[in-house]
């Protein structure tokens, strides 16, 4: 770590809709859990962004919502609506896509056009309105790994890491079997609801949104929200010549902690850093451990439902005082030691979209209170924000890529050349 951190605002997300809440009477819950302060309209959007970026935010990322329902939607017009206003009032903002959509408008479209329409994002020119970012892989890409447990049984971090996951990897045929790709996760009443899918199906899309990545010159970004099964996907990525995630020198890896049983919320510095550590061993191929092959930047968020709050509301064990903290106060705290690994600590109403009181108890808020709540907690273990954008995009490789394309643009006898081996053959309609 730099002795600075890249601050994050996940601004909407997936899961806190109206569709995805079930009324409990409780009315600070129930404003919550629909995402009663969860921006939707474009122009407030704008200017929220706005606000962020001048508090320091320079990490903005984003899921689609229909403005009328307040719902997750597949519309690319609203994508490219609120990234050419960052882009243009907003300097230097990092613009990260969330992908793996859900809910009842994605997946009537989805039904209509193909599980493409669930990712189709990653496909935008960042000057067309696209994202530096896109998070390609989160619950549904799992049913990959699903799949692969029930043929070969269960996996583990040192199992992922050996050379008998390379031989799966290479022995491994995705089935047309169709699974639930409801996986169990913290989650609102119906937001780990994916419908149902195949894991050749998931390859397939993963794999052509690797591609057209590539192709655009632009980052690859991924969330862990499974720890075994997140990091097995991630492994399985990097080493199927079918897809080879972060053959550009490049990884964002956004570390979900508490989204799911599998990947709890920690409440040690011990257990935090041995997730990030998880990760960043995928700067490596198993066949050449030894030589640093890509680079993992590491983005860390609290994914803590608004129920399970007060339960995460404890003394932080690296404060002399022993102060008692919120989940988004403890991860600020932990991202900001000086051995944390940690590029971007992320906040904001996708994750955590509430605040915590110093007793304990949860109130609403919006992201510009977030921010200002991580903001203190990182100052008070001598941290600041890194707002130079020059030397955001180095330490997110983004200066890297762009001269990268660049070369293969002025020799066109280059261009792509790297894709040969990572052909994806997918259904024409």
């Amino acid at each position: 770590m730099s002795g600075r951190l890249i601050l994050g605002c996940a601004s909407t997300g997936a899961k806190f809709t109206p569709w995805n809440h079930r009324a409990t009477g409780d009315d600070v819950l129930d404003r919550i859990c629909t995402g009663a302060s969860i921006k939707a309209a474009t122009e407030e959007i704008i200017e929220e962004a706005v606000t962020l970026y001048q508090a320091g935010v320079r990490y903005f990322h984003y899921h689609a919502r229909n403005p009328e329902t307040r719902e997750q939607t597949t519309d690319n017009e609203i994508y490219q609506a609120v990234s050419s206003r960052i882009q243009r009032e907003c300097p230097g903002m990092l613009l990260s896509f969330g992908a793996s959509r859900n809910g009842a408008e994605v997946r009537e479209r989805v039904a209509q056009f193909g599980e493409w329409e669930r990712v189709s994002q990653c496909a935008l020119p960042l000057h067309l309105g696209g994202a530096h970012f896109v998070t390609i892989q989160a619950a549904v890409e799992l049913q990959v790994i699903c799949e692969i447990e029930r043929k070969f049984g269960p996996i583990s971090p040192d199992m992922v890491s050996s050379r008998a996951f390379a031989d799966i990897i290479e022995q491994n045929v995705p089935s047309d079997n169709e699974e639930s790709a409801s996986l169990q996760t913290h989650s609102t009443s119906n937001g780990a609801d994916y419908g149902r899918t195949s894991p050749r199906v998931q390859f397939l899309v993963y794999s052509e949104a690797v591609k057209r990545r590539r192709q655009l010159g632009l980052l690859h970004e991924i969330e862990w929200v499974q720890l075994d099964r997140s990091y097995a996907m991630a492994r399985y990525a990097i080493e199927h010549p079918q897809i080879r995630l972060g053959d550009s020198g490049q990884l964002n890896i956004t570390l979900l902690f508490g989204f799911s049983p599998r990947l709890p919320f920690p409440h040690t510095y011990a257990e935090f850093k041995a997730v990030v550590d998880l990760a960043k061993r995928l700067e490596y191929d198993l066949d050449d451990p030894e030589t640093r092959t890509r680079r993992v930047t590491i983005s860390v968020g609290a994914a803590v439902l608004p129920q399970q709050a007060e339960e995460h509301f404890l003394p932080l064990d690296i404060d002399p005082e022993g102060r008692a903290v919120c989940a988004l106060r403890r991860m600020a705290a932990y991202a900001a030691q000086p051995d944390s690994g940690v590029d971007i600590l992320r906040v904001g109403m996708e994750d955590t979209p509430y605040i915590v009181n110093e007793a304990g108890r949860v109130v609403e808020g919006e992201n510009a209170d977030l921010v200002a709540i991580a903001r203190d907690e990182i100052r008070r273990h001598g941290v600041d924000l890194e707002t130079n954008t020059d030397v955001v995009e180095r330490r997110m490789r983004i200066d890297m890529l762009r001269e990268q394309v660049a070369g293969e643009q002025r020799d066109p006898s280059q261009r792509f050349t790297h894709l040969a081996d990572a052909r994806v053959l997918v259904p024409q309609p």
